[in-house]
């Protein structure tokens, strides 16, 4: 008997650049590397005016150790320049060739003091180290407890327009607990497409755009209206000051930056019906093809992750519409929860449901729920199929590269014709867990599979079978030129169903 964790299954028959990535911190302001007083020139730190900013012995917070950075609106400033800069990373992050594309920091922030510190705030913002800001967040102290807000900027264009502001309250913070802010950037090419997320102790509490537009298109940035690239945390002390909180104020520790080549949302540009992927990215949902288009991978990778609270499903990129094509992309999965999920809501890397079009040229590898060794029948690398059985699409699958997937390398199932040329599919080899099959096509699908490179799809011991090329009631098969090795059985013909042929 076939069992669902390993066996000779069918899938879905059973519904179960130059620049390189720079880190700075955590930074800690502890007695071995930081002095008590002002915070200017200690480690990469600058804050060159008159502000009420310094490095103090404090015990407030267990997370802070002895030692934190306190600052106060005790003085402020239109200025930017002279105020309180983090380290700059040596690899800035931005949009520009050369830059990478992800920028990440977080900071812990406290008060001195468990009651309210009237007229006391501060700003953090990602910036280049001398006052250009790509993002915000504004502390206010009030009756209640810190407020933060967050601003993002929106600008109609062209250049000349006033870009707009847009502001919101995103959470009011307790003041006898240290607080985790974090802002993640992904920059992307063109205007208005940069994405921040904000999160406030490990939940996320907004999503916006940068200010890269204000840049762009704002009178005030005339005439250059250039971006700069983002390295560094400014903490700001502009607006009223507020005398009152000299020698208190907020205290700031555990501060840490990065710039990476990987974004955390995937950001594409267009051209006619081609959608270009910008940058390597993760993504938690479906990327979603939309009728008529490519989606050009341009050798760029999307690693599917979970998403808080849950786990991957599905695939993660598919159609939207009756076509599209899916070129030069690679495909992966980071670290999924072991969840084994009931068709069709099973995992995939590339799919295509009821769509004509191509799969040409892409990998997808490392496509499993937890980690090798897990039996859900699920995990096919590359999958084309009709779940609704309307029509019948031709697809395309040639020239990909498909390995370390959980249960098979392509398949093609349902109502659609496929020519399956020119794929190398890899198993992981001889495993006890799972049964693998390379090339399946199954349930009145018809196909034209040669000049494959198939192998390593093993399952031991040999009570059940894996197969190199799986043919399940199959509506029409015809194979010729397909190269195996490593595979427990070559060629499974399995309740055919219909014609099978050589090419």
């Amino acid at each position: 008997m076939i069992t669902a964790a390993a066996g000779l299954l069918v899938a879905g028959l059973v519904p179960v650049g130059a620049a390189h990535a720079d880190t700075a911190g955590p930074i800690t302001f502890e007695s071995s590397g930081f002095s008590t007083g002002s915070v200017n020139g200690q480690n990469g730190w600058s804050s060159t005016g008159a502000y009420d900013q310094g490095v103090v012995a404090s015990s407030r917070y267990t997370s802070f150790g002895s030692q934190s950075l306190r600052i106060s609106s005790a003085v402020t400033s239109g200025s930017f320049s002279d105020q309180t800069f983090s380290p700059q990373l040596a690899s800035p992050a931005g949009e520009s060739p050369g830059l990478l594309p992800h920028f990440d920091a977080t900071l812990q922030v406290g008060t001195t003091q468990d009651g309210e510190q009237t007229g006391l705030h501060l700003t953090v913002s990602p910036d280049n180290g001398s006052g250009a800001r790509m993002s915000y967040l504004r502390l206010e102290d009030q009756t209640n407890g810190v407020h933060v807000f967050f601003d993002d900027v929106t600008d109609p264009r062209p250049v000349g327009t006033a870009a707009t502001f847009n502001e919101s309250d995103i959470a009011t913070l307790d003041r006898t607990s240290a607080h985790t802010l974090r802002f993640s950037i992904d920059f992307f090419t063109g205007p208005g497409n940069d994405v921040v997320k904000i999160f406030i102790d490990g939940a996320l509490r907004a999503t916006g755009t940068t200010w890269e537009n204000y840049y762009r298109y704002d009178p005030e940035q005339a005439p250059s209206n250039t971006i700069s690239p983002t390295s560094s945390l400014l903490l700001r002390e502009g607006g009223t000051a507020a005398p009152g909180t000299a020698g208190a104020g907020f205290l700031v520790d555990n501060v840490s930056l990065a710039s990476t080549a990987t974004t955390t949302a995937c950001g594409f540009s267009t051209s006619g019906t081609t959608m270009t992927l910008l940058a390597n990215c993760t993504t938690d949902h479906t990327i979603l093809v939309p009728d008529g288009f490519t989606l050009e991978g341009a050798g760029h990778t999307i690693t599917a992750i979970d998403p808080t609270g849950g786990h991957f499903t599905g695939a993660v990129v598919t159609n939207a519409g009756a076509s599209a094509n899916v070129h030069n992309l690679v495909v992966t999965a980071a670290n999924l929860a072991t969840v084994c999920d009931a068709f069709p809501a099973s995992l995939a890397g590339i799919r295509l449901d009821g769509a004509s079009g191509a799969i040409t040229g892409d990998t997808v590898t490392g496509l499993q729920q937890g980690s090798a060794g897990d039996g859900c029948q699920e995990g096919n690398a590359i999958e084309v199929r009709n779940t609704a059985g309307v029509g019948t699409p031709a697809v395309s699958v040639t020239g990909n590269t498909t390995a370390s997937y959980q249960k098979t390398g392509v398949l093609v199932k349902g109502q659609v014709s496929a020519v399956v040329t020119g794929n190398t599919v890899t198993g992981y080899g001889p495993v006890n867990f799972i049964a693998q099959n390379g090339i399946q096509v199954s349930f009145g699908a018809s196909a034209q599979v040669a000049d494959n490179t198939i192998s390593n799809n093993f399952y031991t011991p040999k009570s059940n079978d894996a197969c190199g090329l799986l043919i399940y009631q199959a509506g029409g098969v015809k194979v010729g030129k397909n190269t195996f090795s490593g595979n427990e059985k070559n060629l499974c013909n399995v309740a055919r169903g219909g014609t099978f042929g050589g090419v």
